[in-house]
């Protein structure tokens, strides 16, 4: 049996060492983003869903690796069954319907619909094996599967989500084996939808013509993104240091969205270029485990998490650097956000799970391991 490389040892400790030192980072910015009346409850709350992450992590770590296999159906059907409940019931804060809470806690189910979506994707892909080539079973199955997640996150409303869940999917669609041109008129569609859906709404309209239109917007729309680019100016090469920001009593959402903000003026273009390489190194370290999977569902699942977590973090710094739109999306481990923070290190512990699968070399059993392996096997293609 195959000896897996050095590398994969290697991309193991990058990934936990990245990411506990991001989350730890995250903590100590959060203490100095918020006031010294709101830090000690910030904190607690952040501590809290660390420690909850991690059991989780560690948990996916120690279960069964067909476990994951196994639980994606579940895991998506639950996601599906949270996203129509916030919708029909959920808190409504600032005009969006995207939280759950029961007895003091706060759980946004957008947050588990990302990984249960590339569960079911990774498990689909799978059983389908070489018939993804076809339209049929490489775009029209893949975008009712995605779509109906992607569609109810859409309608809290919580485009930013919506369109990573989407985005995502899309690559890993493109590493399962879809004919690109075959994706081409999806992507075109979804670029107009997308587009007239921006054109009918006000608010992202405005968003929109305030990125175009930043300094003319910069005491209205423009405010947040504005007060941004002077916090990231005002920290040059080396930063202002820590805990001295004077933006980030002008800086809004300084602690959840924008939180990248107040680290380029704390720590300087060097800090910055210090996190983004620490979040590449992440990425490229996902992409090692991937490319030794025990299996193909371990591949794709192990590349969507990858990509998830160095694109939500790209987008979020593109969006405080005013080089995309705003788009509401936290930045992985380190903003504020207990159900956020704790489906990331989730999501590390399954990567960790296809890891560690990889250097076992797992034979995985002849019996059925999801709802795809239930059904008839496809059929050669002729």
């Amino acid at each position: 049996m195959e000896t897996p490389r050095p590398g994969l040892r290697s991309a193991t400790v990058v990934i936990v060492i990245g990411t506990t030192m991001l989350a730890v980072f995250g903590l100590v910015m959060l203490y100095g983003a918020n006031s010294a009346t709101e830090a000690a409850g910030v904190l607690s709350r952040q501590a809290v869903a660390l420690l909850l992450g991690l059991l989780g992590a560690g948990l996916v770590w120690m279960a069964p690796y067909d476990w994951l296999k196994r639980g994606a159906p579940l895991a998506y059907l639950v996601a599906i069954g949270l996203l129509i409940t916030v919708l029909a019931s959920g808190r409504e804060i600032n005009g969006a319907r995207r939280w759950i809470e029961a007895g003091g806690f706060r759980f946004q189910p957008s947050d588990f619909a990302k990984l249960a979506v590339l569960l079911a994707l990774a498990s689909y892909c799978a059983w389908v094996g070489t018939r993804i080539a076809t339209f049929k079973h490489g775009i029209l199955a893949p975008a009712a599967l995605v779509g109906a997640v992607s569609g109810l996150v859409f309608f809290e409303p919580d485009w930013g989500t919506s369109l990573i869940i989407t985005g995502v999917s899309a690559v890993v669609l493109l590493v399962a084996g879809v004919r690109r041109r075959h994706i081409i008129l999806p992507a075109l569609l979804g670029v107009v939808a997308v587009g007239v859906a921006v054109y009918l709404n006000p608010l992202r309209n405005d968003r929109l013509y305030s990125w175009l239109h930043l300094e003319q917007t910069k005491e209205t729309v423009g405010y947040q993104a504005w007060q941004a680019r002077i916090a990231l100016g005002a920290g040059g090469w080396l930063g202002v240091g820590f805990d001295r920001s004077s933006q980030r009593a002008f800086v809004p959402e300084r602690y959840t969205d924008f939180i990248f903000a107040i680290i380029g003026e704390e720590f300087g273009f060097a800090g910055s270029l210090v996190l983004m390489g620490m979040f590449a190194a992440i990425f490229r370290s996902g992409m090692v485990v991937a490319r030794h999977a025990p299996d193909t569902f371990g591949t794709l699942l192990a590349t969507g998490i990858s990509v998830l977590i160095g694109g939500q973090a790209l987008c979020n710094m593109a969006v405080v650097s005013s080089a995309l739109p705003n788009k509401g999306l936290t930045l992985p481990f380190i903003s504020q956000g207990g159900s956020n923070l704790m489906m990331m290190l989730i999501c590390v512990g399954v990567l960790l799970r296809i890891a560690r699968a990889a250097e076992e070399r797992v034979e995985l059993a002849d019996e059925p391991l999801t709802l795809f392996d239930h059904l008839p096997p496809m059929p050669a293609r002729s």
